[in-house]
């Protein structure tokens, strides 16, 4: 189960409430009227969110074909140029 908050106990100590995210590593749900509103989660969490989102869709790209192996240094080296000259155009 979640931790909660009510928005007024964020209105009088968002401070403890943000200390108390980081420290549980885990959402805590923010209510209002008995009605979840929104959450409020760690910065480590966020990160580990975005983290997945990003390995996610390497795996989706991979598993579409659209991306390729680099083998050598040199290969590589192409790369890279190729996309500079792209990223410059």
């Amino acid at each position: 189960m979640f931790n909660t908050v009510s928005a007024r106990q964020i209105q009088r100590g968002y401070k403890k409430v943000l200390e108390d995210a980081n420290k549980s590593k885990e959402p805590i749900i923010v209510m209002s009227n008995n009605k979840p509103l929104g959450a409020i989660i760690s910065l480590d969490l966020l990160e580990k969110i975005q983290l997945d989102a990003v390995l996610n869709e390497a795996l989706r790209e991979y598993e579409a074909g659209k991306t390729k192996t680099i083998s050598t240094k040199e290969e590589l080296e192409a790369d890279l140029e190729e996309m500079r000259k792209e990223a410059n155009a």
